[in-house]
């Protein structure tokens, strides 16, 4: 099977909205936050669907109560969506052609069908579709509930390790399984099922799983937000967790991938510190409120479960740096803001 144009509308993060609508004042007969201005810009029925997504939003998150809680919610939307597209496809690894996405980019500053919008702000739906198409990874089907493991390498894959948790929202552990398993060199394999677990569990839940290599280096990792009727209405209330952040290296003036473009780039070590997961981390490095674009960030919107580490690398141009010291900004859904400076 080959499935082509395949997405959902995807709604721009907070940080690009006031540039992509310039008016955002909301009209009091719409759905809150919208207005005419919004359907210049694509937010549509019929084949746009906005009316279908921002539903979706709605009935599971709640009710936006603001302009930063509305784009947060549709940040979860699209995670989910995005993953969900591109790990069924790798859930039938062996009976799967191919995923044609609808789309990669707007060509205009639009709020749908995009995975990163006009001023190359990656949504999250870019980074859950970036760890489902892993070379190596862990994923949850969502149709029976069991744990998988893919392997794209071409390669066999000797005596992986991998970990799944089941968190209640207050961060206590009610499963915990570790194991190890071997890939061929194309292979799908379920490792575990959870379909009892989770049938028993009350309200929301969360699924923490990874995977390392023989020597324990990480493969992947991959956090689910469970509940039944998909019904997260009370996500909000989380109780805080606290991520401390270690700037590990600084590289100025490198080059990466095609562009001649030098850049400035910095590995950064997350860790939670507390007994809390640490839910959709969204790191941004910024220049006074705006942020700065393009940033490349090896991952973004990721979790962290209670003890654990993630390291991840951004680069910038040094042409959208200039010459003021940029910072480091960290939200997440269950976090007070932090702000650290980045040597520049």
């Amino acid at each position: 099977m080959f499935k082509d144009e395949t997405g959902l509308p995807s709604q721009p993060p907070y940080n690009t909205l006031s540039k992509i609508i310039p008016n955002l004042v909301p009209d009091a007969n719409l759905p809150y936050p919208l207005n005419d201005t919004w359907g210049y810009h694509d937010a549509c029925t019929g084949n746009g669907k906005y009316d279908t997504y921002y539903k979706a939003m709605a009935d599971r998150y709640g009710a936006p109560a603001s302009m930063r809680d509305f784009s947060e919610k549709m940040q979860l939307l699209n995670a989910g969506g995005y993953r969900g597209i591109f790990e069924a496809a790798g859930h039938k690894l062996k009976e799967t052609g191919g995923v044609m996405l609808w789309k990669l980019n707007a060509a205009f500053p639009s709020v749908i069908w995009q995975v990163y919008d006009w001023y190359l702000e990656p949504n999250a739906g870019y980074y859950f579709m970036q760890r489902a198409c892993e070379p190596v990874h862990i994923q949850l089907n969502l149709d029976d509930s069991s744990v998988a493991l893919i392997n794209r390498t071409y390669q066999r894959q000797e005596g992986l390790l991998y970990e799944a948790e089941v968190l209640s929202m207050d961060g206590r552990s009610l499963y915990k399984q570790q194991g190890s398993a071997s890939l061929d060199e194309t292979d799908t394999k379920p490792v575990l099922s959870l379909a009892e677990t989770l049938r028993k569990t009350q309200g929301i839940s969360f699924v923490a799983l990874s995977l390392k290599d023989a020597s324990g280096k990480p493969l992947s990792h991959n956090v689910y937000w469970m509940s039944p009727g998909h019904d997260f209405t009370t996500l909000r209330q989380m109780r805080k967790a606290r991520v401390t952040v270690k700037l590990v290296k600084v590289e100025k003036g490198s080059r990466s991938g095609a562009t001649p473009e030098k850049n400035d780039a910095w590995t950064l070590q997350f860790t939670n510190v507390s007994n809390q997961l640490a839910f959709f981390l969204n790191p941004q490095v910024m220049q006074g409120e705006e942020e700065v674009l393009p940033s490349y960030w090896s991952d973004n919107y990721f979790s962290i479960p209670a003890g654990k580490t993630v390291t991840v690398t951004v680069s910038v141009p040094q042409t959208a740096l200039g010459k003021t010291n940029p910072k480091l900004r960290l939200d997440g859904w269950n976090l007070a803001t932090q702000n650290l400076d980045l040597i520049h």
